[in-house]
């Protein structure tokens, strides 16, 4: 009987690996160890740039939507920094095939000015970054969120909430002001939005919900249909941790998936989901990209600043012992699927995202308040008051129910939630 010759396939060769060198090409030494995996410097910034391309592939293939205009969502961190080369790096990449052409049609890069809460000199870095490339650059600042807009004249006032006695304070009232009656510009307004709010908890989340909002508006006015965002997987680890902590469980599949279509005439891309913030680190060094230092509300301060601020701290400190934690908690969210209840709710008013039914009823069976939020309801509502309680969701009821009397709110709360509406409203402004 003859022996079966042994044979060697190229593909098994290629998975075999070689101790103390890279994964990859097996003839470098690794320069990077994720995931206890080895990689040299440059076979690291190839398989970057593949998982990028295969996760901007994947999210065609799943939503099936068409090349079209894109807009990268740039705030000068790391990881929009990175977003922002490999996006530019894709379309002219794509354009050197002679049969291949890019995945969308333009790319602008969007930025959202905090100047105002935040002065400094990172404004300029951010935009030297964005000229660096060939994208179209437009930008909206943080005070844009009270300018006038078509169709929206008036400004919501918060006024003391309405109570019995011995209740809860749980419904929330606002007047409609004209803005010609509203106190200050409009930076003296943001400012004054955020000096009414109780926690850095509640100013963090105001202002995500203000940047969101821009964002939306300029990807409208820029005439995209899809939005980029760079949230690395660590970041979506810690954003899914300080949601519900929050109380935003119900739109946690929206806020945190690869893809999501909420936001009828927009979709929502994630394609740095797949990227720690370590791997983010590591490829804008060794693609010498520069990235602006963005402060925040808890900048320099403890731990317990804030449920954001915690909820980071409580992951990054987990993923350093354990390598796993950030990759288990990123699928085990990509496995959420949005509740049909919450597909059918109406938009909150103020952040947007689903607003659960009876959420105020909820909220008051579960909130524990001192003597101090018992108060006598008002004799008389002005005609032009509105209760919010209903149409705001569990975390923006939480949110304002602390914010002080006289807040003006600014325009982020947008009725394009409505399929119908929202595409007229896209179809408008590209007549423009």
């Amino acid at each position: 009987m003859c022996d079966t010759p042994t044979t060697t396939t190229a593909s098994s060769s290629r998975r075999e690996l070689v101790p103390g060198m890279c994964v990859k090409c097996k003839v470098a030494k690794p320069s990077v160890t994720i995931r206890r995996i080895l990689y040299c410097k440059q076979c690291f910034v190839r398989a970057s740039v593949v998982k990028f391309r295969a996760a901007i592939a994947k999210s065609r293939k799943r939503v099936d939507w068409p090349r079209t205009k894109v807009l990268v969502a740039f705030s000068g961190g790391a990881a929009s920094t990175a977003l922002l080369k490999l996006t530019a790096d894709l379309q002219r990449m794509e354009r050197k095939g002679t049969d291949a052409e890019p995945p969308f049609t333009a790319a602008v890069v969007g930025h959202i000015d905090e100047s105002c809460l935040f002065p400094g000199d990172q404004e300029n870095v951010i935009r030297a970054i964005a000229a660096e490339t060939d994208l179209d650059y437009n930008s909206l600042a943080l005070e844009d969120a009270f300018a006038p807009e078509e169709g929206r004249a008036a400004l919501l006032e918060l006024v003391q909430a309405s109570m019995a006695p011995g209740t809860v304070r749980d419904q929330i009232y606002a007047r409609l002001v004209q803005p010609a009656l509203a106190s200050g510009s409009h930076a003296d307004q943001l400012k004054a939005l955020f000096a009414g709010l109780e926690s850095a908890t509640d100013r963090e989340d105001m202002l995500d919900i203000i940047k969101t909002a821009l964002l939306l508006r300029l990807a409208r006015e820029s005439g995209c249909d899809v939005v980029l965002l760079g949230d690395s997987a660590t970041r979506v680890a810690v954003k899914a941790m300080a949601l519900t902590a929050r109380g935003r469980g119900i739109s946690l599949p929206l806020e945190t998936s690869a893809e999501s279509q909420w936001f009828h005439d927009l979709l929502l891309l994630r394609p740095m989901r797949d990227f720690t913030a370590k791997e983010v680190v590591y490829f804008n060094r060794w693609t010498r990209q520069r990235s602006a230092h963005v402060p925040t509300f808890t900048t320099g301060g403890p731990r317990r600043a804030s449920i954001g601020r915690l909820a980071e701290a409580f992951i990054v400190e987990l993923d350093q012992d354990f390598s796993s934690t950030v990759p288990t908690v990123c699928r085990t969210l990509q496995k959420l699927e949005p509740r049909p209840e919450a597909l059918a709710a109406a938009a909150c008013i103020l952040c947007g995202f689903p607003a659960e039914e009876d959420a105020n009823v909820w909220r008051r069976r579960l909130t524990v308040s001192g003597a101090q939020d018992v108060q006598q309801a008002p004799a008389s509502i002005e005609s032009n008051t509105r209760d919010l309680t209903a149409r705001l969701c569990y975390s923006c009821q939480n949110l304002l129910h602390n914010a002080a009397p006289g807040t003006i709110l600014p325009r982020v709360c947008t009725p394009y939630n409505d399929p119908k509406a929202a595409l007229d409203h896209r179809d408008e402004l590209r007549a423009k």
